[in-house]
């Protein structure tokens, strides 16, 4: 039943583009936290991450799915973060992330139409109109949420990659093999 709540939230062809789908790159300030970032009075920086968006990431990797962050910031947190998740690769202080999209998408030998991204701004865009299926939070800017093809329920930092993740997974028959182990 959770599968059919899953898919059912989709359009016929929102769930085709995520059976296609065989990596998931996501930005971090915005999708994977809130956008906020804490300094304190020595100058530190904290972020906060959604232990769902991390838990599901490996159950995609177990499905075959390659999972990485291509991020206009540089942080150690989110190196920290990264490597906690054994992501499969982690680029920062990106400010071309269509460039880096492209050279992935042939380094691994993938389509465009396979790599699934989320973004939340203007330095996503390209990346979102040139991948196989796109999505933002729910509250991304307006002109970010009108060029998606999944404006997720959820807000940045609240569960966009698990929401996303979601979809790929029950899409490709994955979802229903985890909820019965």
């Amino acid at each position: 039943m959770a599968v059919k709540e899953v898919l059912g939230k989709y359009t016929k062809e929102q769930v085709k583009k995520a059976a296609q789908i065989k990596a998931l790159f996501f930005d971090v300030d915005g999708v994977l936290t809130d956008g906020g970032i804490i300094y304190d009075e020595t100058g530190t920086e904290t972020k906060r991450f959604n232990v769902k968006d991390g838990y599901i990431i490996s159950h995609l990797k177990k499905a075959g799915i390659l999972v990485g962050i291509i991020t206009g910031r540089e942080s150690k947190l989110v190196s920290n973060r990264a490597a906690e998740l054994k992501l499969d690769f982690c680029h920062q202080g990106i400010m071309d992330k269509y460039s880096v999209f492209e050279k992935l998408v042939e380094f691994h030998k993938l389509k465009r139409k396979q790599v699934a991204y989320i973004g939340d701004d203007i330095n996503d865009l390209k990346v979102l109109q040139n991948c196989g299926l796109s999505a933002c939070p729910a509250d991304a800017v307006s002109y970010i949420k009108t060029r998606v093809d999944v404006v997720t329920e959820a807000r940045g930092g609240a569960g966009v990659a698990r929401e996303v993740s979601d979809l790929i997974l029950a899409a490709q028959g994955f979802l229903e093999k985890i909820l019965k182990q």
